[in-house]
């Protein structure tokens, strides 16, 4: 994700189970999954009607996220502006199969706690972190705001994940690329069966691997 978002600020200065091949992010007779739903929460595709919602959820958590990602962003200088170019920009994505954004949404307020991004593993990781693309079909990253987390939600958020991996995505094995100064994130994958693949002390990411299994 942070390399998505590098240049996505660079653009601004059930499914099929057929066998899924190594490094195939995706195939076209491969269907997108609409959704997720757990207890609390529901993981949905992001939709042009979220836009202004969707920059107003994470500018409430603007510091708190930027502190924590790693990924240069959301800035205090975001703007409405930016932020309708970089949704229009995910929903092109979405239609062109290259990468998918989802949103979280609380299912007692409806309110918008975080989201979601499905994209291919980046080049970068195996020239500089010797992690091989071939071995991994996506990276999937995301965030939560503070508030989710205050309420204990990124454990129902990680559970509804991992199922919804297992249970409709046509994938075998995911790359969870992390910040070190995301300690949420981090404690939830070190006590997953994820696998730790080491660190980049210069990015100061962790990643892990994780193999999906199918109920």
């Amino acid at each position: 994700m942070r390399l998505l978002i590098r240049s996505f600020l660079l653009l601004l200065t059930l499914p099929l189970f057929n066998t899924a091949a190594a490094a195939d992010f995706w195939q076209k007779e491969w269907t997108v999954p609409e959704y997720a739903e757990g207890n609390s929460l529901i993981i949905r595709p992001i939709e042009s009607a979220d836009t202004d919602r969707f920059f107003h959820s994470y500018m409430t958590s603007q510091k708190w996220l930027y502190d924590r990602l790693g990924w240069s962003w959301p800035s205090q200088k975001s703007t409405p502006q930016q932020n309708e170019t970089m949704v229009n920009y995910h929903l092109e994505q979405a239609k062109e199969r290259t990468a998918f954004t989802y949103l979280v949404i609380d299912k007692t307020d409806k309110s918008i706690i975080g989201a979601v991004y499905m994209v291919p593993v980046a080049a970068s990781r195996q020239e500089r972190n010797g992690i091989s693309r071939n071995s991994y079909n996506a990276e999937v990253s995301w965030w939560l705001l503070e508030s989710a987390i205050d309420d204990n939600l990124h454990n129902d958020f990680f559970v509804l994940l991992k199922d919804w991996l297992e249970a409709s995505w046509p994938w075998r094995q995911v790359l969870f690329p992390v910040s070190e100064n995301n300690e949420t994130a981090l404690q939830l994958l070190e006590s997953s069966s994820a696998r730790s693949l080491g660190r980049d002390l210069d990015a100061q990411e962790r990643y892990f691997s994780y193999s999906i299994s199918r109920k």
